[in-house]
């Protein structure tokens, strides 16, 4: 099924040709094409990384337009195969980003620049292009050639150095999380620039660099060590401020919940849910103070109480209560979310190799304007409808490029 808008969308008629891999790119440009742009994606035959990548549907396995992967971050793009490594296949991208708005890529740095499709290049054919690259680094400095994936990123953003357990080693936090990241501020920023060029009439290029993106995340860290010169110390899940605050293990295999006290009358609340309305009273915990002073102390005594818990019965009884909690959720449990699918948060798309699979939206809702979800795109569905359409192949010199491979 395809959930369309009912009001306007608020990036129609906005085209971006989309060069990305792997998963900051195509995230950027997925919230983009629910905002109604039109993402033509460059695909080829001879090397699918993103349409690669598991899980697949079952009895589907390494069947292109089966990957899981692909169909949530593609959803709604257009699919255009063509073999930049030949030189009629790069001048098929030249033109179609001739007639785009906007050009996404993030590959390595000069990649496009070698095949002559960098930024000048179509610049010189299309002045009012928005051009953004994402890459590990940015396009400039001295690490502008370093190339890395999301565990260097979040190393290099000081952000792993940060993370882990008191008096232990850096830890990465999530699995890819710069990628999402960055590919918000990506969105962020070409949003940005239409709106800049929908009042002056100028393009302009956008260097965005991954682990700058991360940096973001610890601006406390950064700004205590360049200007107090004291090196940040590691916590793990404790707060440098609240107490309780923390990650509780509970019953079932591998449940977990989350505990963050901010006050007083959630200090007293807490107490009251787990049954130990006296620690109100005991010099250990009375007082804000008193529960950094004695953490371990009292995350040993919630702990002893949360074990015997059920993950989402203790977060709701003490949400009841006042105290900010909630439970840990596997990535299996999303889409199972009360509160996710009360507001939207998770919709269901209908695919024709794969059949119907639920996935999450954008997070926020316009009062004014439209979202529009549609599914993903079959390897080279859209190639005849964009170049005899969009660019202007003839149907005989279309037959020709596709004979000669350029297509594949």
């Amino acid at each position: 099924m395809m959930q369309q808008a009912t009001r306007p969308l608020p990036l129609e008629g906005i085209r971006v040709v989309d060069l990305g891999q792997f998963i900051a790119v195509p995230f950027c440009t997925l919230w983009l094409a629910w905002l109604g742009a039109e993402i033509i994606v460059i695909e080829s035959r001879r090397r699918m990384t993103s349409r690669t990548a598991p899980p697949f549907a079952e009895g589907r396995e390494k069947e292109p337009d089966a990957s899981g992967y692909f169909n949530q971050l593609y959803s709604s793009k257009k699919s255009v195969t063509v073999d930049m490594t030949t030189v009629e296949g790069r001048d098929i991208v030249r033109r179609i980003a001739g007639v785009c708005d906007v050009m996404v890529d993030n590959f390595s740095t000069g990649v496009l620049e070698k095949l002559g499709i960098g930024y000048e290049a179509i610049a010189a054919i299309n002045p009012g292009i928005i051009m953004l690259s994402n890459g590990a680094f940015g396009r400039a400095g001295p690490m502008a050639n370093s190339r890395g994936l999301h565990s260097a990123v979040n190393l290099f953003s000081g952000v792993a150095d940060v993370t882990g357990y008191v008096d232990g080693h850096p830890r990465i936090l999530g699995g890819v999380l710069p990628d999402p990241l960055s590919g918000t501020y990506s969105g962020f920023a070409i949003m940005a620039a239409i709106y800049h060029k929908q009042r002056t009439g100028q393009g302009q290029f956008i260097d965005v660099a991954m682990h700058e993106a991360m940096l973001s995340l610890i601006p406390e860290a950064v700004i205590d060590l360049t200007m107090n010169d004291v090196e940040p110390k590691r916590i793990g899940n404790r707060d440098r401020v609240n107490a309780p605050h923390g990650i509780f293990q509970c019953r079932e295999e591998d449940s977990w919940l989350a505990i963050s006290v901010t006050d007083e009358a959630g200090w007293a609340a807490l107490c009251e849910v787990i049954g130990h309305a006296e620690w109100r009273g005991d010099a250990r915990f009375a007082t804000l103070e008193a529960r950094r002073a004695n953490i371990a102390e009292l995350e040993m005594n919630i702990g002893q109480w949360s074990i015997g818990q059920n993950a989402h019965e203790a977060a709701d009884l003490l949400q009841r209560a006042g105290v900010a909690a909630g439970p840990v959720l596997r990535l299996d449990e999303l889409l199972d979310n009360d509160q996710l699918n009360a507001r939207g948060g998770v919709v269901t798309i209908d695919h024709p190799v794969v059949g119907p699979r639920r996935q999450m939206a954008l997070p926020w809702h316009m009062d004014s304007l439209g979202i529009e979800y549609r599914r993903a795109p079959l390897l080279g569905e859209h190639t005849r409808e964009v170049l005899t359409g969009l660019v202007g192949i003839s149907e005989s010199e279309f037959a020709r490029l596709d004979a000669a491979g350029v297509l594949s």
